[in-house]
């Protein structure tokens, strides 16, 4: 039994979970998220994946006893990602209208909402969140019209779109922040992301421009990035051991 574990510790074994881990991601990639969520949010995969990340973990702290840090953070860094991930899981199963895990606004200048919703027209109501967002304005700005979009008559590509929002939390001052492409803002733990933007009308005919904001909440992220920076500092580890540089020995060689 010890020898089985010992190999179970080894570089060699976690070097293949990596690997295999790997492969697995990519093979999910191909039927697309909405079929490859579905099939990992089956109960029976994720008891295969808590398993898997506690098996890892054990084999981590029996590497770490064996003096192999390499081995252990590789170990360690995959058993975080899954349990970051299973953490994530389970905040959707217990996901209530008082506490949603995601869902989206649209909002227009000047409204103040506290609600989420959700499906392709956004009719479908999520929940609401224990915070309020007013925006105070859609903002798009534009490259440079050239000469070619000007004779063409068209507008010039847009450089960059975001929402000046006032957030307002509880026993907090409100305070004015900004949601950009790829710089969500983070509130209560959750991720509010500038989704896209579009244009409609009111009611009396006049154009209106509104705004997307997606938002996310996902316990188990910090978890899956320390699990990252494991599996990095236990690569490097490996990369320094493997290619470190022996001195030759001396032999034959009068003193």
């Amino acid at each position: 039994m010890r020898l089985f574990f010992n190999r179970l510790t080894n570089l060699g074994v976690a070097s293949w979970v990596c690997w295999l881990l790997a492969l697995g991601s990519v093979a999910l990639a191909f039927p697309g998220p909405e079929r490859s969520g579905a099939f990992m949010a089956r109960p029976v995969m994720q008891g295969v994946t808590a398993v898997l990340a506690a098996a890892l973990l054990f084999c981590g702290l029996r590497a770490l006893g064996r003096r192999r840090p390499d081995s252990a953070l590789l170990h360690a860094g995959c058993a975080c990602v899954l349990a970051g991930w299973l953490w994530g899981q389970h905040a959707v199963r217990t996901a209530t209208p008082e506490r949603p895990v995601n869902g989206s606004m649209a909002m227009v200048d000047g409204e103040v909402s506290d609600t989420l919703w959700s499906g392709p027209y956004l009719t479908n109501y999520v929940g609401r969140v224990s915070f309020t967002l007013k925006l105070e304005r859609f903002i798009v700005e534009y490259y440079d019209q050239n000469g070619a979009d000007r004779d063409a008559g068209r507008m010039p590509p847009v450089r960059e779109y975001r929402s000046r929002v006032t957030v307002t939390e509880p026993d907090k001052a409100p305070y004015v922040a900004n949601v950009r492409v790829n710089q969500p803002l983070r509130v209560q733990g959750y991720h509010i992301y500038q989704m896209s933007w579009g244009q409609t009308s009111d009611r009396m005919g006049r154009p209106m421009v509104y705004t997307v904001l997606q938002f996310i909440r996902d316990p188990g992220l910090p978890l899956v990035y320390a699990g990252f920076a494991l599996l990095f500092l236990g690569t490097l580890l490996f990369t320094v051991r493997v290619f470190r540089v022996k001195p030759p020995e001396l032999k034959g060689v009068a003193p």
